[in-house]
């Protein structure tokens, strides 16, 4: 099974536009992998992506994708789904349409649980209406704990409730391998039995220890331990319980004032854990 991070950052891409901290200025001399697009990744054996953050086209340019079958979406977020317009961009030759009457390359098939799905039409009702309209998407309702089965691939969609959205940690298994995705809002984690000994768990939203971006540290009682972050510690806690062979984590928010040179320190002062830090084209075999 080969996986790729098209995108490590999180809801604040590094380099922030107009910021000059350390780790922007950095990032912008320096590029990948100190540089950081928004939550994506690809899975090449069956040309399925998930997630479309707003950098989604560049991101697939980099890597030189020029193929997408499928879309699963983890949650409604703007970070996760502005790049919705891809399936157009792919697929659609407008000129050839409004004048020979072309039809769209292909259809891709827009996955989600329930729940996220209304969201994502809550959020894009007339975009997805005008999408399947012309025939550039289907739409296809997961249920939650029921594997979808792609090719030789088995995703099975996991349901993250918060109070006003849904989101997503998806088991994929394919080959005798199993891996565990779940790059935002996972918190509270799934309990489900499936979830133990992962070959791989990549992890969302994790922040370093210490104090981050000017100073700040995040208080105890603080809605944003209780609502999708995982500390450090919570997070190695969460790799041993689940008996994951390794860890990547990702969703890396510029805000956490981390660089690359800094999370690959922070990597080697956990060699025990065997957990890493993603970045921007990483290239995982499990």
């Amino acid at each position: 099974m080969e996986l790729l991070i098209l995108g490590s950052g999180g809801s604040m891409i590094t380099p922030r536009p107009g910021c000059q901290c350390r780790i922007c200025v950095e990032a912008r001399a320096k590029g990948v992998p100190y540089s950081r697009s928004s939550s994506s990744m690809f899975l090449p054996d069956i040309h399925l992506l998930i997630d479309t953050p707003a950098e989604i086209a560049s991101q697939l340019n980099r890597e030189g994708i020029d193929d997408i079958d499928y879309i699963l979406y983890t949650h409604w977020h703007p970070d996760h789904t502005l790049g919705l317009r891809i399936v157009e961009t792919m697929n659609m030759f407008w000129l050839g349409k409004l004048v020979r009457g072309d039809e769209p390359k292909k259809k891709v098939r827009i996955c989600a649980l329930s729940r996220v799905l209304g969201d994502l039409k809550n959020a894009y009702g007339k975009f997805f209406d005008h999408y399947e309209r012309v025939g550039l998407i289907e739409m296809t309702e997961l249920e939650g704990g029921e594997p979808f089965p792609i090719g030789y691939y088995n995703i099975t969609p996991f349901e993250v409730e918060h109070p006003n959205y849904a989101s997503t940690v998806f088991l994929i298994e394919s080959a005798g391998r199993r891996v565990i995705y779940g790059p935002c809002n996972e918190k509270p984690f799934p309990s489900d039995p499936r979830m133990k000994n992962p070959d791989l768990l990549i992890l969302g939203s994790v922040y370093p220890n210490g104090p981050l971006k000017e100073g700040i540290t995040i208080p105890l009682d603080n809605r944003l331990r209780k609502e999708g972050q995982f500390s450090m510690d919570e997070a190695i806690e969460l790799v041993k319980s689940l008996r994951a062979l390794r860890a990547v984590f990702t969703h890396l928010e510029e805000e956490w004032g981390r660089s690359y040179d800094d999370y690959k320190a922070i990597e080697e002062e956990n060699r025990k854990h065997n957990i890493h830090f993603a970045y921007d084209s990483m290239k995982i075999h499990v």
